[in-house]
């Protein structure tokens, strides 16, 4: 061969394979890929309810030569059964936009979500680019792992918590022989007050809303309780809380995750009425979605000792009321005291005459005790309501600290009753129903009140 020629393709090769490795530096980058069945339970951080399919990467970052460009982004799937061709061009390819959500835990996350499919749990195909139109030389193309045909990890039966300040304690019922075992169990926590944008990185199909910020995931835990670390909760915050069960591939990989979540402000106890003591907050059980529920969450306390002479507060989540009521063996509620001035602060105290609620006095005051004995009911009440919340105080229906119930009994025992929040359902303007949910809701059973 001459020797020219030889020269020449030489540096042909050399150039191509400079121009191959310029296009590789030019790529965005990515940390870990990830690809799970999940099941979120009703939240306040706005994120997806019920069983869902999650894929993505973490840390996505431009090319080292381009700092601070954007990464666009689109996930493909090839579903089972189907025989796919070319990316660009055939229609058996199911695409999806990918979102980039900066979490102060997961910064520069890039992911997608559906609800769960069995015909698309194989690998997700992520393409990546510097390029709005993905430009060819400048996509990155990754695949995140198989789903398969791993089962739905159930929700935690009930989660308990203890301490209404900045370091509570958590603990929970793990469920009865879960479909896919437990690999591990963490603490998700989640600020609500300060949310992050999530965009989408897809130019030709823009959007953007909001979701609460993950500030925290715990390490794998050993046991059913944990308690909140030090400097990590602040007064004033909105806060969700999750209880996490996961499922892990053999690379230690999430593939199915159920995350129980509640919601949680911390109380500062300077902003209590005198004579507030220890707070004894709730169990409660995650429900899946927020879809068609009427009324609030029941809340079941299970407080070993009450006294006759001394007050017990509890806390639930709030809405517009609440009613309450006393487990079997349980002494007679004797007095009720609101500790939380919430809206005005003026509330309402119904009675139960054993055909309907009756109205007992109007305009108590948060602080004020109300004695149902100097009322007609000597031996006490084993039900009771308190409403009078303004909805346009917006008070969540699902966060356990936001009202505060001073309680006396009739006699020393335990305290195992229940406390559940009257709801107002308000889907046109200029028109609303009062919607009680009593503890009948366990069955499904809702009684309406105009």
């Amino acid at each position: 061969m001459n020797p020219a020629s030889l020269l020449g393709r030489c540096a042909a090769a050399i150039a191509l394979a400079a121009a191959s490795l310029c296009a590789d530096a030019a790529t965005p980058t990515t940390g870990t890929l990830f690809s799970l069945r999940q099941q979120n339970s009703a939240n306040s951080g706005n994120f997806a309810t019920g069983d869902i399919m999650v894929w993505g990467a973490q840390n996505v970052q431009p090319p080292l030569d381009q700092p601070g460009a954007t990464v666009y982004g689109y996930s493909a799937n090839c579903p089972s059964g189907a025989v796919c061709g070319s990316l660009a061009s055939d229609p058996d390819w199911i695409k999806q936009r990918l979102f980039e959500r900066d979490w102060s835990f997961y910064p520069h996350q890039y992911y997608a979500s559906r609800p769960y499919d069995d015909k698309m749990t194989g690998p997700w195909s992520l393409i990546l680019s510097t390029s709005p139109t993905f430009a060819p030389g400048t996509n990155s193309v990754i695949q995140t792992p198989s789903i398969g045909d791993v089962a739905a990890m159930p929700f935690v039966q009930s989660m308990t918590i203890n301490g209404a300040g900045l370091t509570p304690s958590i603990s929970w019922v793990s469920p009865n022989a879960p479909p896919a075992s437990v690999s591990e169990m963490r603490v998700r926590i989640v600020d609500n007050s300060h949310p992050v944008t999530v965009v989408s990185r897809v130019a030709t199909n823009p959007g953007s809303f909001q979701q609460g910020d993950l500030i925290y995931i715990s390490e794998a835990l050993p046991s059913n309780n944990y308690t909140v670390p030090t400097g990590l909760l602040q007064y004033g915050t909105h806060y969700s809380i999750a209880i996490e069960l996961t499922h892990t591939r053999a690379d230690g990989t999430p593939v199915s995750r159920s995350s129980s979540y509640f919601d949680f402000l911390p109380i500062d106890p300077n902003t209590l009425p005198g004579g507030v003591g220890n707070i004894q907050l709730p169990t409660l059980t995650p429900v899946p979605t927020t879809s068609g529920l009427l009324g609030g969450p029941l809340y079941g306390f299970n407080v070993a000792h009450v006294s006759a002479n001394s007050v017990t507060f509890i806390d639930p989540i709030v809405a517009t009321g609440f009613s309450y009521k006393t487990g079997a063996g349980d002494p007679n509620f004797r007095s009720v005291q609101i500790a939380s001035e919430v809206g005005d602060g003026l509330y309402e105290v119904y009675g139960w005459d054993g055909a309907s609620w009756i109205l007992l006095q109007s305009g108590l005051a948060a602080g004020q005790a109300f004695d149902f004995t100097a009322h007609g009911y000597a031996g006490g009440v084993d039900r009771f309501e308190v409403r009078g919340i303004e909805t346009s105080a917006e008070l969540n229906p699902f966060e356990v600290t936001a009202f505060v119930t001073g309680l006396t009994f009739m006699s020393d025992g335990s305290f195992t009753g229940t406390m559940q929040a009257i709801t107002v359902n308000v889907p046109e303007p200029g028109s609303a129903a009062l919607l009680l949910c009593g503890l009948a809701a366990l069955a499904g059973r809702i009684r309406r009140r105009a």
